[in-house]
């Protein structure tokens, strides 16, 4: 009989159990067909749960950590609470008939992020977008001319949720800005200008630099890019290609990300400066 698969939405205590559980399996020098004839189930079953791409029952994991000469119930249960913790639906999960992919990932990990530090060129931040900055971007998207008013509603209300954390303060954000996002009309003049509004009155809990035009080279040239930071996890890093957000864990990759991210915040103007630009574009409109 085939496995059921379930696929779902990584989160950061799912990769958290995922790193750990591959760290314990090549610290025993087992291969994942190993472990998969253990428990009679496939390789893959074994990866995609190293991935946090499906869960695992409890006796799947006891015997797994038995595999791996975990044989303590104490800590055996500790792993089995971080499963299940794994395991609680996030609010995204409403919004599964349009965040798909790469955008659900993100989001998950935003959810339970302390600190971002984002670089944004394309379109002004998701967390800082107004309501109908946001409408426009996804309707101005390539996909987005084949969605109904519907799905760009729901895709709205779900930006709108997650700048709850901001509004919460759980959450602190230090985005830098390409300075062509304070020109270019996404909705026309006068929803940029109620934009541009909205950044010059950021919360107490939320960085705005510019990075002039006038920058030749930078840092951020290759695309936008996000630095999460979690209370328990490592860093980890997303990158926006045009098939969507691309997550990178890698401790070296993700250093190289944050080192990008230091040059952009030395090249661009101060705080103070950024919001005199804002400002300045603002009445230009």
């Amino acid at each position: 009989m085939p496995e059921k698969r379930e696929r779902r939405t990584p989160t950061v205590r799912g990769r958290q159990l995922g790193i750990e559980l591959k760290r314990l399996r090549l610290a025993a020098k087992l291969s994942a067909d190993q472990v998969g004839e253990a428990l009679g189930c496939s390789q893959g079953k074994i990866s995609r749960i190293e991935l946090a791409q499906t869960g695992v029952s409890k006796g799947d994991l006891f015997l797994m950590l038995d595999c791996y000469g975990i044989t303590e119930l104490a800590v055996k249960e500790q792993y089995w609470r971080l499963a299940r913790e794994s395991r609680k639906r996030g609010w995204w999960e409403d919004y599964r008939e349009v965040i798909t992919g790469g955008l659900s990932t993100y989001i998950a990990f935003e959810a339970e992020a302390s600190e971002l530090r984002a670089w944004s060129w394309g379109t002004v931040n998701g967390l800082l977008q107004t309501e109908e900055y946001a409408r426009a971007t996804f309707r101005g998207e390539p996909a987005g001319r084949g969605r109904t008013t519907e799905e760009v509603d729901r895709l709205v209300e779900a930006r709108l949720a997650r700048q709850r954390r901001l509004a919460d303060d759980a959450l602190t954000l230090w985005a830098i800005l390409d300075e062509s996002l304070l020109h270019r009309r996404i909705g026309g003049p006068e929803v940029l200008k109620a934009q541009l509004d909205h950044l010059l009155a950021p919360r107490g809990n939320v960085a705005i630099q510019v990075l002039r035009q006038q920058a030749v080279w930078h840092a951020g040239l290759n695309g936008a890019f996000t630095i999460m930071s979690f209370p328990l996890h490592p860093p980890t890093a997303f990158v926006e290609t045009p098939a969507g957000d691309v997550n990178v864990e890698g401790a070296e990759e993700v250093k190289r990300f944050t080192l990008a991210f230091d040059y952009l915040r030395a090249t661009a103007v101060s705080v103070e400066e950024s919001r005199e630009l804002i400002a300045k574009a603002r009445d230009a409109l």
